[in-house]
């Protein structure tokens, strides 16, 4: 068949041919060689953008957890319970607490449902209302700028003394098998957090909760202690609301991308706004990499979401206080492949404009070839047919159609020559062949040289030594678009293999078009994105230990003044006891003059010298008072000034964040051992005060005695009567200053051991120190751009926000 055919359509069939396999084999390795990278760059990102949300859940987590132990360890918080649980012991007199409770802030309460948080005191329980009053406000406040849905308080009775929002657990008891919702979550988590220690922390996976009219929860609680007694339980309600708004601020993924938390029942914890209706308990994600997560490994995978569509989901898991998630971030399968499906659409279109050029470049070459043999074909005939005049067209020619045409002439003009024109003939049919063999083979060697591209070999190169300048550029062609692909492949490769060192200062600096220009762009834009992260965490970590060596001298300070106060402790230790001594001592005084006056009553004029001398040693007395108001007076100043320490120390832990947990831990310490000082100080204070109004009352009717010895004999009697309550007085003097003393001691053994918590608040402050410098180690293994950082950085002062 293929003999039939004219040469006429045979050669540019042949170059459409050779044109079409080329591009096609070209678009297929460009096609698939972009789908590949598109894809694994596809994966990385979803899978960075699951570690990032997982990153920043464990985030939330921890810092709900810490504020839920930070307020759990306050003083405040532990006798807010105690309020509450009197409070609501009182009104059993009264009939049900629970349904008293109720009926106050709930059915009576005027604000509509959902707004009974804004009722502050009820007017119809008078104990309870007092505590309500006074405290519910700053709970309120904490409750809106945490962003929890509800805050509750238990007693060791498990009962919930207090909750913000009011819903129908207020009030209620939570023992197992004690009242209506002690079978929920909430009440699991409550008697996990009773029988727990201090600082542990249980937490629930989200569920229906029926108070809540069935939304989703989750409940967080903790244990509270004092002076290491169990005093009864804290926990928050958590609402989807707050996970969600932490998944949304992933970032990385495309137009399609969302991040979902996914429970051990398969069904998702955050509404998704791409979606309609609420997600939450309502969605399922299934699929290979959700249950890899679930079981504790990071996934990668494919689904089915939103309307059968096939996504690509990447998967980390997530341990929290008990419970078990899995962090999916997926991306429509579709939006994936898009660039590679543009690829492939630009390709055909480029594929098959250029194969009609080379189809309509091929006719009329051809035509330019064909239509003079076609001529000197009809020349030969009429010579074949013995026109012998006939004139032979193409003499004029230098190319083979020329010789043709000489030959024809040469056969025309003289018969005898046939022979050598037959033989003309078979050498063109030899070349002709010829062409045909180099064709073919520069067709085998693209094919090969392609072959090989797809295989990941560019190396390859196809021979540009043709003599056909179609074919050399051809040639040429595809070998340009091979060094192309070649070029842009090397230098992604290096970038990346510059990355896996730690070394972000390589980058793609071909000149490059299309879709390798935004790979270029791409690529450079990570190496820029990761090392502007690495800087910022180098000027982070040498601000945390200018932050941190601060905070040391700060609490050195703290330990020189904490040694101080304890010897100025110890002074006025000594003063009182030789106080208590000179007390002692005139209290024997008193007595050796009452028996004198008992034995010796006509005597008078030696017992109005010994009223004398108890008014001096009265005297006294006062004066010894009055230093011992003054030394109170001092140690109220102490106990002030350790109190401010403590408060300002709390202030600056807070601000420290993870590094200053546990100095907050001391500074509570210290600022309650403070006000136990304050509070022995009032005490001791107020006994003297009594003590020195006594000493004045004896004075004054040992005065009036002795005015009266001189005009009536019978006053010794009522004078002996008068220093026996004297002897009792200083009796019970003594036995204040005694008490006095001890409160003292007391104030000393807190004030040493307020010096050995700050000494190991100072070692703790020096392994946050060592630990900033192990970060520096850490972020020093990257190479980045030349930059000055031994420059000195600015001073940041004690107490900022660093």
């Amino acid at each position: 068949m293929s003999a039939q055919l004219k040469l006429a359509f045979k050669l540019p069939a042949m170059v459409v041919a050779i044109a079409l396999v080329t591009g096609a084999s070209l678009a297929l390795a460009g096609y698939f060689t972009s789908n590949a990278i598109v894809t694994i760059q596809a994966e990385q990102r979803l899978s960075a953008a699951a570690a990032n949300a997982r990153s920043m859940l464990e985030a939330y987590l921890n810092e709900v957890a810490e504020d839920l132990t930070l307020f759990a360890g306050r003083a405040e918080i532990a006798a807010d319970i105690d309020l509450f649980s009197g409070a609501m012991r009182s009104l059993a007199g009264q009939g049900d607490p629970t349904e008293l409770l109720q009926d106050a802030y709930i059915t009576q309460n005027p604000n509509p449902a959902g707004q009974k948080l804004l009722l502050d005191t009820s007017d119809k329980l008078p104990v309870y209302d007092l505590h309500h009053r006074a405290l519910h406000a700053d709970f309120r406040d904490l409750l809106e700028k945490r962003g929890y849905y509800d805050i509750f308080l238990f007693d060791t009775d498990f009962n919930n003394v207090y909750t913000v929002f009011k819903e129908a657990d207020f009030a209620t008891n939570f023992a197992e098998g004690g009242g209506p919702w002690a079978d929920t979550d909430l009440g699991k988590v409550v008697r996990s957090a009773m029988a727990g220690e201090e600082g542990q922390v249980f937490l629930s996976d989200f569920a229906p909760y029926g108070p809540s009219a069935g939304a989703p929860a989750s409940f967080i609680a903790t244990p509270v202690f004092d002076q290491g007694f169990l005093i009864g339980v804290l926990a928050f309600q958590m609402p989807t609301a707050l996970i969600g708004d932490v998944l949304v601020r992933t970032q990385g993924l495309g137009a399609s991308g969302e991040t979902y938390l996914v429970g051990q029942d398969g069904l998702v914890r955050n509404d998704s706004a791409k979606t309609e209706g609420n997600d939450v308990m309502t969605l399922a994600l299934q699929g290979d990499a959700v249950t890899a997560a679930l079981a504790g490994e990071s996934g990668l995978g494919t689904l089915i979401h939103h309307d059968g569509a096939a996504f690509v989901a990447a998967s980390e898991p997530l341990t929290f206080g008990g419970v078990d998630w899995a962090v999916v971030a997926l991306e429509s399968q579709a939006d994936i492949a898009a660039p590679s499906t543009g690829l492939r659409n630009s390709l055909l279109i480029i594929g098959l404009v250029l194969l009609a050029l080379a189809a309509a470049s091929s006719l009329a070459i051809a035509r330019t070839i064909t239509r003079p043999i076609s001529r000197l074909t009809g020349a030969m005939a009429g010579i074949a047919g013995d026109r012998l005049d006939i004139a032979v067209p193409g003499l004029d020619r230098a190319d083979e159609l020329g010789a043709m045409a000489e030959a024809v002439e040469v056969f025309r003009s003289n018969g005898l020559k046939m022979r050598d024109l037959r033989a003309a003939e078979l050498d063109m049919s030899d070349e002709r062949a010829a062409q045909v063999s180099v064709i073919q083979g520069l067709q085998q060697e693209i094919s090969a040289v392609v072959g090989a591209a797809i295989d990941g070999d560019f190396s390859r190169r196809v021979g540009t030594d043709q003599q056909d300048p179609e074919l050399r550029q051809l040639a040429l062609d595809v070998n340009d678009l091979l060094a192309t692909v070649d070029r842009g492949l090397a230098e992604t490769g290096s970038v990346l293999a510059a990355l896996a060192r730690a070394d972000l200062t390589r980058r793609m600096n071909g000149d490059y078009r299309g879709a390798f220009a935004r790979l270029k762009s791409d690529t450079n834009g990570v190496a820029e994105q990761l090392g502007d992260i690495i800087t910022q965490l180098r000027s982070t970590s040498g601000s945390l230990k200018t932050a941190t060596g601060e905070i040391l001298t700060g609490a050195n300070d703290l330990s020189e003044r904490t040694t101080r106060q304890a010897a100025t402790i110890e002074e006025t230790s000594a003063a009182i006891e030789q106080l208590s001594r000179t007390v002692v001592d005139n209290a024997a005084q008193a007595e050796q003059a009452s028996r004198e006056v008992r034995a010796v009553s006509d005597q008078a004029e030696a017992s109005g010298e010994v009223m004398g001398q108890a008014t001096g040693a009265m005297e006294r007395i006062t004066a010894s008072s009055g230093k011992i108001s003054n030394i109170i007076g001092l140690i109220d100043d102490i106990a002030f000034q350790t109190n401010l320490l403590a408060l300002n120390a709390s202030v600056e832990a807070a601000r420290a964040g993870d590094a200053g947990k546990g100095f907050a831990v001391v500074a509570v310490e210290v600022r309650r051992l403070a006000q136990s000082a304050a509070s022995a100080s009032a005490d001791v204070k107020a006994l003297i005060e009594q003590s020195a109004a006594e000493v004045q009352g004896g004075t004054r009717l040992v005065a009036s005695a002795a005015e009266r010895l001189t005009m009536v004999q019978d006053a010794i009697r009522a004078n002996a009567a008068l220093l026996d309550g004297i002897a009792r007085a200083s009796r019970e003097q003594a036995g204040a200053i005694d008490e006095v003393n001890v409160a003292v001691r007391q104030l000393d053994e807190m004030t040493q051991h307020n010096a050995a918590l700050v000494e190991e608040t100072n070692a703790a402050i020096e392994q946050t120190e060592a630990q900033a410098h192990e970060l520096d180690r850490v972020i020093g293994v990257f190479t980045l751009a030349a930059q000055d950082w031994n420059a000195p950085r600015p001073k940041v002062a004690a107490g900022e926000r660093v």
